[in-house]
């Protein structure tokens, strides 16, 4: 140890400290770098005890480091890994799986915004990791947004299981209110303090409602009145809030957050499985909005005018759409790939050996002679642009669509091989001349 407790350290027992990422109640979190698994970790180090009475010190202690009896033994996708914990000189700290990413808190107060769609796929896999949770026999007790990490490739962690109970037959009771008053559930505030599966629904229902309103679902100027409110009164409606969120993700978030507990969902499984036919249901209106919109765009190209409507709509179904900024690979000279690729939108360059050697607008294809004769590319392809749209058809694709669909694929392909083969002619023979 190289640093004072007043000081951010410099490193913790092996790991070497890089900065502050985030900091709470029990402590501050660092991003840190363990050089013998050679990883970035989070280390989460309790604020100092100087000064403090020696059973309030114990008392910290133990609640601190509850943190690993709860969440050290779980394996799960959602959950936050624990990897290691202990105590080095002063600091009391725990090791932990590092996420790139921002708490959904973020996406309550901040200008990040979810769509409905994404809250419901986030939720549902905090959903699926929360029943894993309580399949261990643990009630996390303290769900919110900020509790809940969402990472750049939109994975969940479910996180900080510091007053985490582990049921061990005693029903729950707590002689005094932990937690982040905000989002706990009723029960949870008042006098009855029974704390069960449910009690984690709805605080995962009331961070939906926050993701959707953009706001908690109670405001307050106590804690007294906060109380109250949670133990007595309704959120303001969703439905006021934004009539554009669909029916069926409100009554899933009404559900989930209802005062009695065996009024909500019967376990986070139920509620995932909800979730989940509301995600279908969403995505199937998206994937249809998507598919005009692709469609639209395939008939105002070139290399579709002798498509017709029933072809183009194969097109769409058969097809994979990727989005590129500018100096982003596409493929590389050598590579071996089975799809070929047509530009929607923007434009890409043709480098051979680092070289630019063409370019390509909307509305061109490339790709196509690799993909008939299964050989490595012959060129690397980049992004000239931002924004790149390109649509791109694998030989499974292919092998979807109608015979005539193929047939139309292959007659482009044939015509565009010609007009290469005339236009390489000409150069040639300008070049003898």
């Amino acid at each position: 140890m190289n640093s004072t407790s007043q000081q951010r350290p410099t490193k913790i027992a092996k790991y070497e400290i890089k900065r502050r990422i985030g900091r709470g109640s029990m402590g501050v979190v660092y991003e840190a770098f363990d050089p013998f698994v050679q990883r970035t970790v989070a280390i989460k180090v309790a604020h100092s005890q100087d000064g403090q009475d020696e059973a309030v010190t114990r008392k910290i202690r133990e609640g601190f480091f509850a943190e690993v009896y709860s969440a050290g033994r779980m394996h799960h996708p959602s959950v936050i890994g624990v990897y290691d914990a202990g105590q080095e000189d002063d600091y009391l700290y725990i090791v932990m799986e590092y996420v790139d990413g921002v708490t959904l808190q973020d996406y309550v107060v901040g200008d990040k915004t979810l769509t409905p769609n994404q809250v419901v796929d986030v939720i549902y896999q905090c959903a699926k990791g929360l029943d894993y949770v309580h399949r261990q026999g643990v009630i996390h007790r303290d769900l919110k947004p900020g509790n809940i990490m969402l990472s750049k490739e939109g994975e969940v962690k479910i996180m900080d299981f510091s007053i985490a109970h582990i049921d061990v037959g005693g029903g729950g009771h707590e002689g005094d209110v932990l937690g982040s008053p905000m989002y706990m559930p009723p029960e949870q505030v008042t006098e009855e303090k029974r704390l069960v599966a449910q009690s984690d629904i709805y605080s995962l229902g009331a961070s939906m409602y926050a993701l959707l309103a953009k706001k908690a679902p109670y405001k307050a100027s106590s804690l007294d009145s906060l109380l109250y409110q949670i133990a007595n009164l309704e959120p303001e409606s969703l439905l006021e809030i934004n009539p554009d969120i669909p029916e069926h993700v409100v009554e899933i978030v009404n559900k989930a957050m209802q005062k009695i507990i065996y009024d909500r969902h019967e376990s986070a499984q139920v509620l995932a499985d909800e979730l989940g036919r509301a995600f279908g249901r969403l995505r199937q209106v998206g994937q249809r909005i998507d598919m005009q919109a692709q469609w639209t765009a395939l008939r105002n190209l070139n290399f579709f005018k002798d498509f017709n409507d029933d072809q183009i709509t194969e097109v769409v179904e058969a097809s994979e759409w990727n989005d590129y900024q500018k100096g982003e690979v596409i493929v590389n000279e050598g590579d071996k790939e089975t799809s070929f690729f047509i530009v929607i939108k923007g434009g890409v360059e043709v480098l051979k050996k680092d070289k630019v050697i063409g370019t390509m607008k909307q509305g061109d294809c490339f790709g196509e002679i690799a993909f008939i004769t299964q050989a490595p590319r012959g060129a690397t392809i980049i992004a000239r642009t931002n924004d790149v749209t390109l649509m791109s058809v694998s030989t499974s694709l292919m092998e979807q669509a109608s015979v005539e669909t193929q047939l139309q694929y292959y007659r482009i392909f044939l015509e565009n091989l010609v007009l290469r083969l005339s236009q390489t002619t000409e150069k040639l023979v300008g070049s003898k001349k």
